[in-house]
């Protein structure tokens, strides 16, 4: 039972050919949403199938979402980042006070242990919460929309700029 190239390029994924031509499995109109290319439309979806982007002003809005969502991630990742030095600064001088622990200034020598355990408590649910609003960008820019991939670029740039600078110290 031989079959012929056109027979073999004609058969569906269920197994059953037909002898009219096949359509290609990646179509250039993106029904199917496997573009895997970036494009420069306006019109996007956001998170949930149903979070679409049609009009300028949900466009705009997405923008300004995107731009907004990047700048928090910033600045949780810059306190974060203050509430780590904030330990080790601690840890070497016990005169240091706490940003958010300030009712446990006077400490006794065994509560220290106390403190330091809601410290590391306190910095594992920032950073929880640096990994969720990174994985949310991230799911932003593999949408491959340029202007989601420019509000992202520019949120993030924005954000460092007014939040970094605490990391440089």
């Amino acid at each position: 039972m031989a079959s012929t190239a056109s027979e073999m390029a004609s058969t569906t994924l269920a197994g059953t050919s037909s002898a009219t031509t096949s359509t290609p499995v990646y179509s250039d109109d993106c029904s199917d949403r496997s573009c895997l290319y970036f494009t420069f439309s306006k019109e996007s979806t956001l998170f949930f199938q149903d979070w679409r982007v049609e009009s300028d002003f949900e466009f705009w809005m997405a923008m300004g979402g995107i731009v907004g969502l990047a700048l928090l991630y910033e600045m949780v990742r810059s306190f974060r980042a203050c509430l780590i030095l904030e330990a080790q600064a601690a840890a070497a001088n016990p005169e240091n006070k706490p940003i958010l622990l300030r009712h446990w200034e006077n400490r006794r020598a065994d509560d220290q242990d106390t403190v330091d355990c809601l410290q590391h408590v306190l910095c594992a649910l920032f950073y929880m919460l640096e990994w969720t609003l990174f994985f949310l960008i991230l799911l932003v820019v593999i949408g491959f929309n340029v202007w989601n991939l420019l509000a992202a670029i520019c949120g993030l740039s924005l954000g460092y700029l007014l939040f970094g600078r605490g990391r440089l110290n």
